[in-house]
């Protein structure tokens, strides 16, 4: 007889039903792929698409691994531009938004109206890449927690040398440690970003995933350090904020043409 091993397996028939369910979804990736659509129309299919996922069986395990290309997609790029969208959506500018699920040098085009556009404070066109700025133990993390039901985040995570299984251990952080990190791996992103060509008035967005609870002032002091490393950069802006909490920022660089330097 078969030992009990702590955690409750998955049904074989949950994994068909979660085919079915996919199959049979309000809303899927084909919904956006180039399609122009109202920027609010947007979010609210991105939105619903996650909670249609989230209610599936398997749907927190879908979200969690990200192993399909939907989950993936939804996760990385079209929620992260949704919230773009209504950070920047307004009486006074409204946005249209083209996702493209393709290899091209960007993720989606933006195209805007209203009173901002034509005092010529906001752009008539533009286009935006998402990216993500993450600790590298991030995936582990979300299978840990997905298999065992908790984590003691990503510094804790190592990997046991007699089983050559990963462990989650407890770890302190120091004073501003935190924030450090932060500020390293957005000016990772922004480096890497900025060795790729982009169409003129793109915008980077770097969607944010926390290695622990920040409280606001710990994010603005992660923020503060990046503009005051001095990176340059290509973009016409770039747009911070977390997954977890309602924190953002933006970097604008010079209206000129040429590298623009954090501001």
């Amino acid at each position: 007889m078969a030992q009990p091993t702590g955690r409750a397996e998955k049904p074989a028939h949950l994994s068909v039903l979660s085919m079915k369910n996919k199959k049979h979804m309000n809303c899927t990736l084909g919904d956006f792929n180039n399609h122009l659509m109202n920027g609010l129309d947007f979010c609210k299919k991105a939105y619903g698409l996650f909670e249609e996922t989230r209610r599936c069986p398997d749907g927190i395990e879908r979200l969690r691994l990200r192993k399909d290309r939907q989950e993936k997609k939804l996760i990385e790029e079209l929620l992260p531009i949704a919230r773009y969208i209504q950070a920047r959506y307004s009486a006074c500018r409204q946005i249209k938004v083209r996702w493209i699920d393709g290899k091209q040098n960007y993720d989606a085009r933006l195209l805007s109206a209203g009173v901002l556009v034509e005092k010529r404070l906001a752009p008539k066109g533009q286009y935006v890449e998402v990216t993500t700025a993450v600790h590298e133990n991030d995936h582990i993390s979300r299978r840990l927690m997905n298999e065992q039901g908790h984590t003691f985040g990503v510094k804790g995570i190592q990997k046991d040398p007699r089983t050559g299984k990963y462990v989650s251990r407890p770890h302190a952080y120091t004073n501003h440690e935190g924030s450090e990190d932060l500020a390293k791996k957005i000016l990772e992103r922004i480096k890497a970003k900025n060795k790729i060509e982009y169409p003129t008035h793109t915008t980077l967005i770097i969607q944010c995933f926390l290695d622990t609870l920040f409280w606001e002032s710990e994010w603005e002091y992660a923020i503060q350090m990046v503009k005051c490393s001095g990176v340059v950069y290509r973009f016409q802006e770039i747009f911070l904020f977390d997954s977890n909490h309602h924190y953002s920022a933006t970097m604008y660089g010079d209206r000129g043409k040429g590298n623009k330097k954090a501001q």
